[in-house]
């Protein structure tokens, strides 16, 4: 095995040994227990009654249609009252948060509707989205902020389409309406209070994951498998710039009168590469512009 492959092989082993809750795809592995994303449902919306959970899903997909964009979602939940979640650990403000939910939403109403089914259907299935996110996205110092759908002037009617969306802010001050979910939040940001039976069972959880060989190996293989296309994306869209660059260069001097041997030495100066080299490279760039 070369040095470099090794080497990243024991970084990525270090990694995953340091995974904690707050990370992909701890998160959504722990979750596949019913019983703890029930709970942890209980604690973020403490207002509904949540006997259960069922068909807890990690990393969940939904995609429209073959061409359309579709999300993948850390975890995917219905309870006994046919309510539905999307639960989404967010550590990185990428600028994007209420986009993101839109579209959580209309995907989430996409897969519970079947084709000839009518939209009456919905008013069965309440959708959650819900983001933990290590920033305040607001600005406001909240934990916890609820958006429904009101009239603008009228905010005491509700729109009555069921749809709820739900921003946690890990980093709040403010805990009032998330008293519940504080001891959730200390333990994303390293403190881990086992005094709290969650809390200790997620930690519990946590250990295990990480103790699993398989899918420590698993996370090893498909984080090397990444990067490698990353690299290849980085190194073909270097070639594409490079042969964008050249064929300007080339039509530059066409237009200044050059001759074809003449820009040929010139890019096989400029690249260090052969005459022969340089020739074929011209080829292929005049044939396909």
């Amino acid at each position: 095995m070369p040095e470099t492959l090794a080497s990243e092989r024991a970084a990525l082993h270090a990694e995953w040994q340091q995974k904690t809750i707050k990370d992909d795809p701890i998160f959504g592995t722990v979750m596949t227990n019913p019983e703890l994303c029930a709970e942890l449902l209980r604690r973020a919306l403490p207002e509904l009654t949540i006997k259960w959970v069922k068909d807890a899903d990690p990393q969940h997909t939904i995609q429209a249609t073959p061409t359309a964009k579709g999300i993948r979602i850390d975890v995917y939940a219905r309870d006994d009252q046919e309510r539905t979640y999307t639960v989404e650990m967010q550590m990185v403000n990428e600028h994007n948060l209420p986009f993101r939910m839109r579209e959580y939403q209309k995907l989430m109403d996409q897969e519970i509707l079947n084709s000839g089914d009518d939209y009456d259907k919905l008013a069965n299935y309440p959708t959650y989205v819900i983001f933990f996110c290590n920033f305040d996205y607001y600005h406001r110092g909240l934990a916890r902020y609820q958006f429904e759908f009101r009239e603008k002037w009228h905010p005491e009617i509700a729109a009555g389409d069921l749809r709820t969306l739900v921003v946690f802010n890990t980093k709040a001050k403010d805990y009032q309406h998330a008293a519940e979910i504080r001891p959730f939040f200390d333990m994303i940001r390293g403190t881990v209070d086992t005094k709290d039976k969650f809390v200790a069972a997620v930690d519990a959880e946590v250990q295990a994951i990480r103790a699993d060989k398989q899918r420590e190996a698993r996370f090893v293989k498909e984080q090397i498998e990444l990067r490698r296309q990353l690299r290849k994306s980085r190194e073909e869209g270097q070639i594409q710039e490079r042969n964008k660059n050249t064929l300007g260069l080339i039509k530059a001097l066409e237009k200044r009168g050059m001759t074809t041997p003449e820009i040929v030495a010139m890019i096989a100066d400029a690249q260090s590469i052969s005459q022969a080299e340089a020739q074929k490279y011209y080829d292929q760039l005049v044939i396909v512009s």
